[in-house]
């Protein structure tokens, strides 16, 4: 910002306290020179990085129940207006916390912009549930002044191509910013297991929520005699009780929820390969298609990052670029026996070379390079336009 001008202050309205890419967002508008604050509800959920703003709780809701959190948001409208009071722009994480915005700054106006980052199967389902999320979809984009997306393919496949929308947008991957990153890096910390020949560590990390993922992990660790060991951390979905069906399991360790990005190096340092299927295999599921066709995951960036092969879906926009750079196995079958049988068959000589692959990869694959200046660059113009 120039000397002596006030910064344009931002307000930050999210679903959820703890969501990285949520966090990851706070950081950069705070770097950019924005005085930014955060509105949120609180809810179970993985805490691994909280955002670095001040923040006003709008409440408590729960997973799912969708009904219920309506209602909470509803009485929860005066307490968002009260904390959009004085800002220059609201910056909502997601379809319902832009509506949610847009109804508690009627009249006052203040631009909101919308970042989507994922399509949710009810926005492209058919019948009537599918016609009027599509309606309240149309409605929010079009009262949004900016639509942020992680994806290119939510913007020109959904936004545009499918609700004619016209809102202008901008991309924003799941890159990791550096800054932290290396701040963490050059934090002391216990040293890594040493790496065992011919024993494959695969790591699982984030948000655990994909049963499959878990029974698939779990059968390759029962069959590897030893050759294969799992490793998991993060929050715990589905299935709730995985942490103690991994206690029973010898090859398997859980390590609970993390810090994101304080403990990213010593898990990635951990483990010689990394899990990156998600949501499973029900290739006829909508928001699977729209979301694992079009959008690469978290996993899929630090993996990049921290130089470690991935193993992914190959319908999934992770496997198509994994096969592309040759990174890892971009699994075609989603048996468990068809998993287990193409695990079996990695070399120690192909892990090697999809090391050197992933050391080789441009900065610009797994970090942001001039992507703050381009979003600082929009909210400005943005602001100024008001």
């Amino acid at each position: 910002m120039q000397s002596g001008v006030p910064p344009v202050r931002v307000v930050s309205v999210l679903p959820v306290l703890g969501h990285p890419r949520d966090s990851k967002r706070v950081s950069m508008l705070r770097q950019a020179g924005f005085d930014v604050s955060v509105a949120a509800f609180e809810r179970a959920y993985h805490q691994g990085r909280m955002p670095d703003a001040p923040v006003t709780s709008l409440g408590r809701i729960e997973h799912g129940r969708y009904l219920r959190r309506a209602i909470r948001m509803i009485f929860a409208l005066p307490k968002l207006r009260r904390a959009l009071r004085g800002a220059h722009l609201a910056y909502a994480s997601g379809q319902d916390m832009a509506l949610f915005a847009i109804a508690a700054s009627l009249g006052m106006g203040l631009p909101v912009v919308l970042e989507v980052g994922d399509i949710r199967h009810v926005q492209v389902a058919r019948g009537f549930k599918g016609r009027i999320a599509r309606m309240l979809d149309r409605l929010i984009v079009g009262r949004s002044r900016l639509l942020v997306v992680t994806a290119k393919g939510f913007a020109e496949g959904h936004y545009r191509d499918r609700l004619g929308s016209r809102t202008p947008w901008l991309l924003m991957e799941n890159k990791l910013d550096e800054a932290p990153l290396k701040a963490a890096l050059s934090t002391p910390r216990s040293a890594a297991p040493p790496r065992r020949e011919g024993v494959v560590r695969i790591g699982y990390f984030g948000v655990i929520r994909c049963p499959w993922s878990w029974q698939a992990l779990r059968e390759v660790a029962r069959r590897g005699n030893g050759r294969f060991e799992v490793v998991i951390a993060g929050f715990c979905m589905d299935p709730e009780d995985l942490p103690q069906q991994a206690g029973l399991e010898p090859r398997v360790s859980f390590h609970g929820s993390y810090r994101s990005p304080q403990d990213l190096p010593g898990l990635y340092e951990s483990v010689d390969m990394v899990w990156a299927c998600y949501p499973g295999p029900d290739r006829e599921d909508p928001d699977w298609r729209w979301a694992q066709a079009i959008c690469r995951s978290n996993r899929f960036y630090e993996s990049c990052f921290f130089g470690k092969p991935l193993i992914t879906l190959a319908e999934s926009a992770d496997g198509q670029e994994v096969e592309r750079l040759g990174i890892g196995l971009a699994l075609r079958e989603q048996s468990i026996e068809a998993v287990w049988s193409t695990l079996d068959r990695v070399t120690e000589q192909e892990l090697g070379v999809w090391r050197d692959r992933m050391a080789r990869l441009p900065r610009s694959v797994g970090v942001y390079t001039d992507e703050p200046d381009r979003l600082r660059s929009a909210l400005l113009a943005l602001v100024r336009s008001e």
